[in-house]
């Protein structure tokens, strides 16, 4: 999939940069319920690098972070502070104060729709402003610390954490994002199952380690977030491609490229950067998902049973249907009206 689709990613990154000498590619795939490692690509030649890019490129995931701070958001104790799918923010200029210092995220391409949206339709289309209202909202630290326990490290309480600036290797997201397929445990990577002998006895057992990020039906209101973002949203280049399978995920760019993605089973991570850190200039919706998308067709071929629905939790959501232009509870003649989830 990687081998495949470099010509056009190529050919996207030399039309914006003018060069490609030095642009890499990584991906790897993990089996979310058990952390088991299926597939990685380290760069693009073993040849002419051995840096297995992977495990060893910590890189800003940029909007692949967002999940965690709209999470975050979800799973706050404190109603003042918690946030909901339906609530409304304001995509539009704006700064933040923190620490006597004033913050000034702009969006990608810098536009913005000056108008009120809701957070499920800010994820969908990555709206940088709005993820750093709600970082605001839930408190810098709180949104750190939720990271951190989803597998990220040294994550910094600051308003430019929202829009990913702690750096993670391509596999740390990838285990990241098992939280989200396994009903809000995150599982630790397993490179190797077991080791035995000749006649087979086991000499080595890799252990399937597991921790609770946030709660099955946090997990799963964010699934059906990310389901949008594939389906309507920056990552619908996969379904142009040909992906049908029901999936959630999310794009990224920040000065590098990326696509984060997971069925019920199978999760998968794609980065593409310079060794050098330079701009690669394009978005992950438009290069990063192309080798997702190929990827996860064939895998789904191969493994039809990491596809099907995600599991909903038995009790502790509601659906309830909004008004998108206002997040109120909608009329029976509201236009536009949609299902909602929320938390009971």
């Amino acid at each position: 999939a990687v081998a495949k689709n470099r010509p056009e990613i190529d050919r996207l990154v030399a039309q914006k940069r003018g060069r490609i000498a030095g642009l890499q590619v990584a991906m790897v795939a993990m089996n979310a319920k058990n952390g088991d490692i299926l597939a990685m690509v380290g760069g693009r030649d073993y040849a002419m690098s051995q840096l297995n890019r992977a495990t060893d490129a910590k890189r800003q995931p940029g909007s692949v972070f967002k999940p965690f701070v709209y999470a975050a958001g979800l799973s706050e104790g404190d109603p003042e502070r918690r946030i909901t799918p339906a609530m409304i923010f304001r995509d539009e200029p704006r700064s933040f104060e923190f620490d006597g210092k004033y913050y000034s995220p702009g969006n990608f391409g810098d536009s913005y729709e000056n108008r009120s949206m809701t957070v499920r339709e800010a994820v969908a289309k990555s709206k940088n402003v709005i993820a750093v209202s709600v970082a605001e909202r839930v408190g810098f630290q709180q949104v750190a610390n939720f990271a951190e326990r989803a597998g990220l490290t040294k994550v910094p309480a600051v308003p430019s954490v929202a829009l990913g600036v702690a750096e993670a290797t391509p596999l740390q997201m990838a285990s990241a994002y098992t939280a989200f397929a396994n009903q809000g445990k995150r599982v630790a990577p397993v490179p190797i199952r077991r080791i035995t002998t000749k006649d087979g006895s086991t000499v080595f057992q890799g252990p399937t380690q597991a921790n609770e990020v946030m709660s099955p039906q946090v997990a799963f209101l964010m699934t059906s977030i990310m389901q949008d973002v594939l389906d309507q949203g920056t990552g619908t280049r996969v379904r142009q491609i040909g992906f049908r399978e029901i999936a959630a995920g999310k794009t990224g760019s920040s000065r590098d490229a990326w696509f984060a993605g997971y069925t019920k089973n199978l999760v998968c991570v794609v980065w593409i950067g310079f060794d050098d850190n330079a701009d690669v200039g394009v978005t992950g919706g438009s290069t990063a998902a192309l080798i997702w998308a190929d990827f996860m067709i064939q895998a789904m071929q191969i493994r039809p049973d990491f596809g099907g629905a995600f599991e909903s939790p038995s009790e502790g959501l509601v659906t309830l249907y909004v008004d998108p232009a206002t997040g109120q509870p909608a009329q029976t003649d509201t236009p536009g009206a949609r299902a909602e989830l929320f938390l009971r």
